[in-house]
C-alpha cells in the first residue's frame, strides 16, 4: 500500500507552516481581545462586570502559565517593581486586619501578573489600540447616558473626579493614535473624535487634577514627537533634554525667590481650590501621626480605615460629611502606603517609580516611538496624580498598571535591540575570521 504525498504529509511530518501561522494569529487575536475586555472592565465597574472579570482573571493565569520562561525572564530583570508586592504577601504577619491585608496582596500580585502578561502577548501598539478601544467604548456609552438621563456627569462612574482622571488616559492615548502615523488612517480618525470626546468630558468634570493632567499629557505627547519621531529630527533629543532641564531649573529659581506657599496658594487659587487642597492637608496631617506610631511595617492594608473600631476615623468621616460606608483615604499616595506598608514599603516604592520612570524616558528617548511616548506621558501623568490621589499600588487600577506595562514594554524592546545588536556583531566578527586567508 502507497501513502501519497499529502497524505504521508499529514500522518507524520512537523504541521505546514501555514497551519502554524493561522493558529499564531488566533492566539494573537484572542491576547488582544482579552486584554481589551480587561481594559474595560477594570475601567468602570458596573453590575455583574465579576462574570467578566474572573474569567479573564483565569485566562491571563493560563497564559501566564504557558509563557512562564519568558516572565521568569522578565520578572528577573524588573524586580524593583515587585519588591512591595511580595512585601505585601508578607504584611498579614503582622496587619491589624490580616485577612484584607491577604486578599489585598493576592489582588495586587495578580494586577502585576496581568501587566507582564500583556507586555508578552501584544505589541507596543497593539496596547496602543487596546486601550483606545476600551476607554473609547466607555465614553462613548458615557455620553449616550448623559444624554438620556441629563447625567453626563458622573454619568457611569462613582464620582467627577473619577470621570476626570480616567478620560485621561483616553484623551492621551487618543492624542497619540491621532499623531501616529504608522497608524492606519481610519484608526487616526477615531483617535482625533474620541481626543474631542474625551477633552468634552475633562472638562465637564470640572475636576481640577484632571485639567491639570490632560494640559500635561498633551503637551508631552504634542512637544516630543516632532522631536523625538524621524530620524532627521534625532540630533534635536539633546537640544530637548537641555530645554527641558532649564525649564525645571527656571521653575526652580522662581519657587524659590518666593515663599513656597504664595507659589502654592496662587496656583490653587487659579484652579479654584482652597488652600487646605480640599481638606487634604488635615488628612495629612493625621497620616503622620499614625505614621509616627507604626513608623517601620505599618499597619498592613485595611488596617487604618476602619471605621466601626476606630472613634478617630468616625470623626475624619464626620469632619469630612463622609458617610460610614464611604470608602476613604488620604488623598496621596506616599501617605496612604506608608501608614499602610510602613516606611519600608515607601522606600520599595520609591525604587519602583525610579525604576519605571527612567525605563519609560529611555525608551523615548532611544526608541523614538509614538507608544514609547504614550508610555512616557502617562508615567508623568501618575507621578503628578500620586500627590493628590491614595490609589498607587492598588489592585487593578488601569491608571497606575500603564506605568508597569509602559516600562516592561520598553525595556523589553530594548533588550530585544541589545541582543540583536550582539548577535549581529558576533556573526559578523565570525564571517570576518571565516573568510581570513589562510597563512603560507
Amino acid at each position: 500500500m502507497t501513502i501519497t504525498p499529502d497524505i504521508q504529509t499529514g500522518i507524520g511530518a512537523a504541521p505546514s507552516e501555514p497551519r502554524g501561522l493561522v493558529l499564531r494569529i488566533a492566539v494573537k487575536q484572542c491576547d488582544a481581545v482579552a486584554v481589551t475586555l480587561w481594559i474595560l472592565v477594570t475601567f468602570v465597574q458596573f453590575r455583574g462586570d465579576e462574570l467578566l472579570l474572573y474569567p479573564l482573571a483565569l485566562y491571563f493565569a493560563v497564559r501566564a502559565w504557558q509563557r512562564r520562561t519568558e516572565m521568569a525572564w522578565l520578572m528577573a530583570r524588573s524586580l524593583p517593581i515587585m519588591l512591595l508586592p511580595l512585601w505585601s504577601m508578607i504584611s498579614p504577619l503582622w496587619a491589624v486586619e490580616p485577612m484584607i491585608a491577604f486578599k489585598t496582596s493576592v489582588y495586587l500580585m495578580l494586577t502585576m501578573v496581568i501587566c507582564y502578561v500583556i507586555v508578552l502577548s501584544l505589541e507596543p501598539r497593539q496596547i496602543l489600540y487596546s486601550v483606545l478601544a476600551a476607554t473609547g467604548t466607555v465614553a462613548v456609552l458615557n455620553v449616550l447616558y448623559g444624554l438620556g438621563t441629563g447625567q453626563m456627569v458622573p454619568g457611569l462612574f462613582p464620582h467627577k473626579n473619577m470621570l476626570g482622571t480616567n478620560m485621561v488616559i483616553l484623551w492621551t492615548a487618543a492624542v497619540a493614535i491621532t499623531l501616529d502615523r504608522g497608524a492606519p488612517r481610519k484608526f487616526r480618525s477615531i483617535g482625533a473624535v474620541l481626543a474631542t470626546l474625551s477633552l468634552f468630558l475633562i472638562f465637564k468634570s470640572q475636576s481640577a487634577t484632571a485639567i491639570v493632567l490632560a494640559a500635561a499629557t498633551a503637551g508631552g505627547v504634542l512637544l516630543a514627537s516632532p522631536v523625538l519621531l524621524g530620524k532627521w529630527l534625532r540630533p534635536l533629543r539633546l537640544a530637548a533634554i537641555c530645554i527641558a532641564l532649564a525649564a525645571v531649573t527656571g521653575l526652580a529659581a522662581w519657587v524659590l525667590a518666593n515663599p513656597l506657599g504664595d507659589v502654592v496658594g496662587s496656583t490653587l487659587d487659579a484652579l479654584g481650590k482652597d488652600r487646605s487642597m480640599t481638606g487634604r492637608t488635615v488628612l495629612w496631617t493625621y497620616a503622620e501621626d499614625q505614621i509616627r506610631e507604626e513608623p517601620l511595617l505599618g499597619v498592613g492594608s485595611g488596617g487604618f480605615w476602619r471605621y466601626d473600631e476606630s472613634p478617630l476615623i468616625r470623626k475624619i468621616h464626620e469632619d469630612f460629611y463622609k458617610g460610614s460606608r464611604t470608602t476613604f483615604n488620604f488623598h496621596n499616595s506616599f501617605y496612604e502606603i506608608a501608614v499602610h506598608q510602613g516606611l519600608i514599603g515607601l522606600g520599595m516604592t520609591f525604587v519602583a517609580m525610579v525604576w519605571a520612570l527612567g525605563w519609560t524616558l529611555r525608551g523615548a528617548m532611544t526608541l523614538g516611538t509614538i507608544p514609547a511616548i504614550f508610555f512616557l506621558c502617562q508615567a508623568a501623568a501618575v507621578t503628578i496624580r500620586i500627590f493628590a490621589e491614595a490609589d498607587f499600588y492598588k489592585p487593578f487600577v488601569l491608571f497606575h498598571m500603564l506605568l508597569w506595562i509602559g516600562a516592561l514594554t520598553v525595556m523589553r524592546q530594548i533588550r530585544g535591540l541589545q541582543r540583536e545588536r550582539m548577535r549581529a556583531a558576533e556573526n559578523h566578527g565570525v564571517s570576518q575570521v571565516r573568510f581570513l586567508p589562510e597563512p603560507d
